[in-house]
């Protein structure tokens, strides 16, 4: 299984294990569901905006590793979808999921932000639970999550995924000691109040709903294109 990840697979990768738990129903996803996904302005770090065609690359290059599954129209749909495959080609677990779900759609992040961000999708009762993902992360061989060191002014330490391919990994700092960082941030609420929550919660359902009228407008001219053929057949 491919250890590193260009920019878009890791976006596309974090937005299919993010909707796979904050939007089952729109789940599994199409092309132009996952495009929305990537490009969506809020929950992401940076803000980008892929092309189809370049998502559609990234989404076939992690179905060739084994972490994204292909999923064939059904019966009255001509609409291709993809689920990931995290559990099968990485062996995560859900709150695993979770965690580096963030950590690839927003960059480094304290254990504070990772357990208000992470609320959406699972629920971490606090900050040790956090930690201890992280630290099965850390663990792993290779490695998948690593502490930075500590940014000047700030007391919290911030964790980043290992996944960038090698050329990026170069540019981030020395690794903070793991003992360390687990009581390095004291507990304390998380930084999204409920409002917040329900503010992100429905700007998910509104860029899923914008991904699933993109899909309806994408069956709706393939399925003007059929009608055409058949009048075509009929009158000719």
């Amino acid at each position: 299984m491919k250890q590193t990840l260009n920019e878009i697979e890791r976006r596309v990768l974090g937005v299919l294990l993010e909707k796979s738990m904050t939007q089952p129903d729109y789940y599994p996803m199409t092309l132009s569901g996952v495009v929305t996904g990537c490009n969506q302005k809020s929950n992401r770090d940076p803000v980008v905006g892929y092309h189809e065609q370049v998502v559609a690359e990234a989404l076939e290059s992690l179905r060739e590793e084994g972490a994204v599954t292909k999923i064939m129209p059904g019966a009255g749909s001509r609409v291709q979808k993809y689920r990931h495959e995290a559990y099968q080609a990485y062996e995560w677990t859900q709150r695993e999921r979770a965690v580096m779900a963030e950590l690839l759609l927003r960059g480094p992040q304290t254990l504070g932000e990772l357990r208000g961000r992470c609320s959406r999708m699972m629920p971490f009762e606090d900050l040790q639970a956090v930690s201890i993902v992280l630290e099965l992360f850390a663990d792993r061989e290779p490695p998948l999550v690593k502490p930075l060191p500590r940014e000047a002014g700030r007391s919290a330490i911030r964790y980043t995924h290992l996944l960038y391919e090698e050329s990026e990994l170069a540019e981030s700092a020395e690794v903070a000691p793991m003992e360390q960082s687990a009581v390095a941030e004291p507990p304390r609420a998380a930084p999204t109040g409920e409002s917040s929550g329900q503010v992100e919660a429905l700007r998910e359902q509104i860029d899923a709903v914008q991904g699933e009228v993109a899909d309806l407008y994408q069956e709706l001219a393939e399925l003007r294109k059929h009608i055409e053929a058949l009048e075509q057949r009929w009158t000719s």
